[in-house]
């Protein structure tokens, strides 16, 4: 007996090609689960495979314990200094540099809200074929002096980069057909106690809770988000409001020993 776990892009892929379909409808044909990460991921499975309406059920997938932990101050005063962080408002991306993950609508955002705010720093934590096009649009657009370009960080080793940040911001997009399966990274942030910017995708409604944990955007309307964007940049209040809920919502929900209790029927 086996089950079977996607996130997405397996089953997004598979479906794409007759063959790797059939093959794919046998594996699950005896396979005692389908379990997937997002409702909205199962939707999109059923759809496609409605004979296994019975036997299809969500997992969520949580962040690892340590992201709710406090890091140390002096790595955050460390990270700050190199960085050059100190007096600044600072919005983390993380992701690989891919299509659909909004790299470049974040630049056209972030240079119409640099105008009105000036005091921010945009730290970008990821690598991908899309790095020398978004360089040159950082460039085109005069972003420069804020924007940071980390490049790959152990997992490990992220959550200095959460707990320096001030807002998390990815503008993730559907993209020739696939979509987020939720977006670990949102609930990462929300670990870490930071208000989240999301593009509407896949399963990231999932992982956000618009206007309780942050916002769920469409990633193209950049004026709707620099809007969004700006509001939280000038109102702590609110920003910390947001984030302090998204934060209980992940301890309380996307919590890794309360969704493993639920494969106890074939552990």
């Amino acid at each position: 007996p086996y089950l079977v776990f996607s996130h997405g892009t397996d089953l997004e892929a598979a479906l794409r090609h007759p063959w790797k379909k059939t093959m794919l409808k046998l594996i699950l044909k005896h396979s005692e689960q389908l379990i997937v990460n997002s409702e909205s991921l199962k939707t999109r499975a059923l759809e496609a495979l409605p004979q296994l309406r019975d036997k299809t059920m969500v997992l969520y997938p949580g962040p690892e314990p340590y992201f709710f932990e406090q890091s140390q101050e002096a790595e955050r005063a460390s990270l700050k200094d190199t960085l050059a962080l100190e007096g600044k408002k600072v919005i983390l991306s993380i992701g690989r540099l891919v299509e659909g993950k909004g790299f470049g609508n974040m630049v056209s955002v972030l240079s119409e809200v640099v105008k009105k705010y000036p005091t921010l720093v945009w730290v970008i934590i990821g690598d991908g074929p899309k790095y020398e096009s978004l360089l040159q649009m950082v460039i085109k657009h005069k972003l420069q002096d804020i924007v940071r370009f980390i490049g790959e960080v152990p997992h490990a080793d992220l959550r200095v980069y959460y707990q320096s940040a001030d807002i998390f911001m990815l503008l993730t997009h559907p993209h020739n057909g696939f979509e987020e399966g939720l977006g670990l990274v949102f609930l990462e942030a929300a670990a870490c106690g930071l208000p989240v910017i999301a593009g509407d995708s896949g399963g990231v409604r999932d992982a956000v809770i618009n206007a309780e944990t942050g916002f769920v955007v469409q990633a193209a309307q950049h004026r709707n988000v620099a809007d969004i964007l700006l509001g939280l940049l000038k109102d702590d209040a609110f920003a910390k409001r947001l984030g302090r809920a998204g934060r209980e919502r992940a301890g309380a929900e996307f919590n890794w020993e309360h969704q493993l209790k639920r494969l106890q029927p074939w552990l």
